[in-house]
């Protein structure tokens, strides 16, 4: 009979250790869930800030920006008629 006894404590301890062990990992597991789904929520905001900034120097480089502030802060012009040379073409 003692021995019974014995052997279903052991496995009760067992049983509560091993659920201890099943609980510590899974919580382990959910910080680790919790932290991926910042840093994936990161990678999107840096993401979206990215499209902005391209989008920003695309409208920079534009014709449009470049012509107005070449002329509004260098006193340049657009060539027309005999201001216009071609160069690398020979004369025909």
């Amino acid at each position: 009979m003692r021995a019974i006894v014995v052997r279903f404590t052991v496995a009760i301890v067992v049983l509560i250790a091993s659920l201890s062990l099943v609980a510590a990992r899974q919580g382990k597991g959910m910080r680790v869930f919790a932290e991926v789904e910042r840093l994936q929520d990161q990678i999107a905001l840096e993401r979206a800030s990215e499209d902005e900034l391209v989008a920003e120097v695309r409208r920079l480089e534009s014709r449009t920006v470049v012509e107005g502030r070449a002329a509004s802060e260098l006193g340049m012009h657009i060539p027309v008629g005999p201001e216009l040379r071609f160069f690398g073409e020979e004369e025909r």
